[in-house]
This record gives C-alpha cells, sequence and structure tokens, in this order.
C-alpha cells in the first residue's frame, strides 16, 4: 500500500488464512495468531482461526448527506474512506463498505466493496435538498443479504428529510426491523441544538443510544472514522457496542478546535 492509499496486488494466496485453507494437513496444529486478531495476543488451532474470522465478518454501510449545507466535508470524507479501507485492509478479518450519497437525489457510489480490493475514491459535489428517508431505503435494502456478521449502518447528516417517496413510517418501520435482526444503526448529526440527534433518531426509529451530535469542523470526520474503528473493534472482541462509543465525537462538539483526533498505532 502506498502512502496515497492505494491498494497493492493481492498475495497470491499467501495470507494467513489462504495458506491455512490450503494446508488442510496443519487444522489442528497450533498457528500463533498474535497480533493478528484485535485484542488477543494468543496461540489458536487454524480452524479455530478460521472461525473466529469468519464470526467478525463486517460490513459498514456509510449513507452521507451531500446537500448543499454539507458542501466542502466530500473532499475529507472521501480521504477518511480511503484511510479507513487502507487500516482495514490490514487486518485479518473481511470488512466490506457500501457508501450512498443523496441530495435531492440518491447516489450509491458503490456496495458491498472488500477493503482488500477497495478503489480509492474522490470527492463528490454537495448541493441540493435533503432525501434522507429515500436515501435509507435505497442503501439499507441491499444489505439484508449480505453475508457479514456484524452489520453497521451509519447516517451522517446535518438536515432532516425533505421531499421523498418513503414516508416517516415506513422509514421507521424499516430500521426497527433491522435493529431487532442484530444490525447496529447509528445517526451522526450534525447540529448545534444538543439534544438533536437523539429527538431526530426517535423519529427514524434509531435507539437514542445510537445518536449523537457532531461537528464537523476541526478533526470532526477524522474523529468519527476513528470512531466507527473503534466500534468494529468492540464487536469484535466483545460482541457489543460500547456504552462509551461517542464518548470523543461529543468531546470534539463541545470543543471542536481543541479536541483533536487520538494518535494510534493503524496503518496509513
Amino acid at each position: 500500500m502506498n502512502k496515497e492509499g492505494t491498494m497493492g496486488k493481492p498475495d497470491n494466496g499467501t495470507s494467513k488464512l489462504a495458506l491455512l485453507r490450503q494446508n488442510r494437513s496443519i487444522q489442528k496444529q497450533e498457528v500463533n495468531i498474535e497480533k493478528a486478531i484485535d485484542g488477543y495476543v494468543s496461540s489458536i488451532d487454524s480452524q479455530t482461526l478460521i472461525e473466529e474470522i469468519a464470526r467478525n465478518s463486517s460490513i459498514v454501510n456509510l449513507i452521507i448527506d451531500c446537500s448543499g449545507s454539507m458542501e466542502g466535508t466530500s473532499q475529507v470524507i472521501a480521504r477518511e474512506i480511503n484511510r479507513f479501507a487502507i487500516r482495514q485492509a490490514a487486518k485479518i478479518y473481511t470488512t466490506k463498505i457500501s457508501l450512498t450519497v443523496f441530495d435531492d437525489e440518491v447516489y450509491q457510489k458503490f456496495g458491498k466493496q472488500d477493503v482488500k480490493q477497495f478503489v480509492p475514491i474522490q470527492p463528490w459535489r454537495c448541493n441540493g435538498g435533503t432525501n434522507i428517508y429515500d436515501a435509507l431505503f435505497s442503501a439499507i435494502t441491499p444489505v439484508l443479504k449480505t453475508d457479514a456478521n456484524h452489520k453497521l449502518h451509519l447516517l451522517i447528516t446535518d438536515g432532516q428529510n425533505g421531499s421523498s417517496r418513503h414516508t416517516q413510517e415506513e422509514v421507521y418501520q424499516l430500521i426497527t426491523s433491522r435493529i431487532q435482526s442484530g444490525e447496529h444503526i447509528f445517526l451522526l448529526y450534525n447540529n448545534e441544538y444538543e439534544s438533536g440527534a437523539k429527538e431526530y433518531a426517535l423519529e427514524l426509529g434509531v435507539k437514542s443510544n445510537n445518536a449523537v451530535n457532531f461537528n464537523r469542523n476541526g478533526d470532526g470526520i477524522k474523529i468519527i472514522f476513528q470512531t466507527i474503528e473503534d466500534l468494529l473493534d468492540g464487536l469484535r472482541t466483545k460482541g457489543t457496542v460500547p456504552e462509551d462509543w461517542a464518548k470523543a465525537i461529543t468531546a470534539h462538539a463541545a470543543n471542536p478546535l481543541g479536541i483533536k483526533v487520538r494518535e494510534t498505532l493503524y496503518l496509513e
């Protein structure tokens, strides 16, 4: 991978998982996977490793407002998506990304793309209104049949629905049904009104604990994508969304020029 985020060529079967699948004779041998699985330093047999990888397959479904009021955000969001894909591709797990952006219309940029074959994206133009309801339907519905154990949907917006074919009642039913099926839906709302995110979440059917106000200035977008990685780590190691998952976003929203993204050992 180069510094700009371009993926290198596939390893032609030399990855740990590929070797395990090719060499069935070592299925019961000990395989040292130190640092291969986030949060674990252990030695387990290869069959357990394969099961662990499958159990932690994930899809991150990004649904992003590109209305006129979000002008100026697409460049940093596109950059952070590219960096996110690079960092996830370095992990042993399978992670897929879908991206839908919306204004008056809904545009699917790509769907269910494996980060290990990810092609870096370019910024998009922002204009028009806020067609949230149709965007949610267009983005969430294709994920229903995705072969991933952890499914995360993240709506990033600064407004409420304008004109949509779908109704609020239809959206509420869709979202609550996906939550009941074990999927995780989050609302990240760029609104200065302190309770704005949680109130709008109730209208959409999103759990209030999964809604947070963010500030797009400073390191706000970087912190969002770092938080998404924390969410994945929490699901992979503990099987649940951490209760304090939004603490960095909340802290930054209260002090957007003072709070910076934390330094990590993630690849760039």
